[in-house]
């Protein structure tokens, strides 16, 4: 027999139309301007990255993840870590904004054109060098940390409002933060594959920075209830600790891996047309 709460789905109705429509004006975007925006018209690794992203954040929002967010501390880590470091860098993957708005555009009944509008403005805004890149690292450590701050946490435990702009913080402050690192669009001023890994870094550091002061407390620091199955406060939040480190480390040491491999197949490639073009 499965367990009970395997069968605890919210299905809240605000991040299921949320995906919907996004699902929706992503689908019409590729149906549309698929060409325009440079890529084939046929099912594409963006297109699986979107659809996993898309289930990264119904499964925070929607799933038993979200119904025990308030009674366990791990439970509520997990959902965290999907909605700050998985769920957006997949979504990125697919260059979605670009593409959503070329939906948008079709839905409307208007023009396909992306360039010049003002999603493109945006986001040679973020992409105008390693001064928006740095707010958008100071964003992203802000919001990480302000948000565990006892007081704060606590306040997400016991008011629903606060516990949604909790979350839809970290969608947002994630995609801006990932955009920074993977974002497909091509822009002046783009950070270099150097300034990408620092962003990375900065970020995974803060992230396990805080993971050990959460692991290392010698009490509980928020107020969740005495989980059931003799499990103690102090272990739970230990586990969510754990979960902070590495579930929540892996994507920063994936986009770090990525990065690296990047940054050699640039040096061989530079190192080969050097010597092409010696005499």
């Amino acid at each position: 027999m499965l367990w009970p709460p395997l069968f605890d789905w919210s299905f809240a109705p605000v991040p299921i139309v949320g995906c919907i429509t996004a699902s929706y004006l992503y689908w019409r975007g590729r149906r549309t301007a698929s060409p325009a925006l440079g890529r084939a018209t046929a099912w594409d690794n963006g297109d699986t990255a979107f659809a996993l992203g898309i289930g990264a954040l119904l499964l925070a929002l929607i799933s038993p993840i979200s119904y025990f967010d308030t009674t366990l501390q791990w439970d509520h880590m997990v959902q965290h870590v999907l909605l700050l470091l998985v769920a957006p860098p997949l979504l990125l993957l697919a260059d979605p904004f670009r593409t959503a708005w070329a939906g948008y555009l079709a839905a409307q009944g208007k023009p396909v054109s992306v360039e010049g509008t003002w999603p493109a403005r945006v986001m040679r805004v973020l992409h105008s060098g390693s001064k928006a890149a740095a707010v958008v690292v100071v964003a992203f450590s802000v919001d990480l940390l302000v948000w565990h701050l006892p007081a704060i946490y606590n306040a997400t435990l016991r008011i629903a409002s606060v516990h949604d702009l909790e979350h839809l913080t970290f969608l947002l402050v994630g995609l801006l933060f990932w955009d920074q690192v993977i974002s497909p669009v091509k822009a002046t001023g783009r950070l270099s594959l150097l300034g990408r890994a620092v962003v990375v870094l900065i970020g995974m550091f803060v992230s396990w920075g805080l993971a050990i002061v959460i692991g290392y407390a010698t009490h509980p620091l928020y107020a969740y209830p005495t989980p059931t199955g003799g499990l103690s406060l102090l272990a739970d939040q230990e586990i969510a600790a754990g979960v902070m480190w590495v579930p929540g480390g892996t994507p920063f040491l994936i986009a770090l891996l990525y990065l690296g491999i990047r940054w050699f197949e640039t040096d061989d490639r530079s190192a080969t047309n050097a010597a092409v073009a010696q005499p």
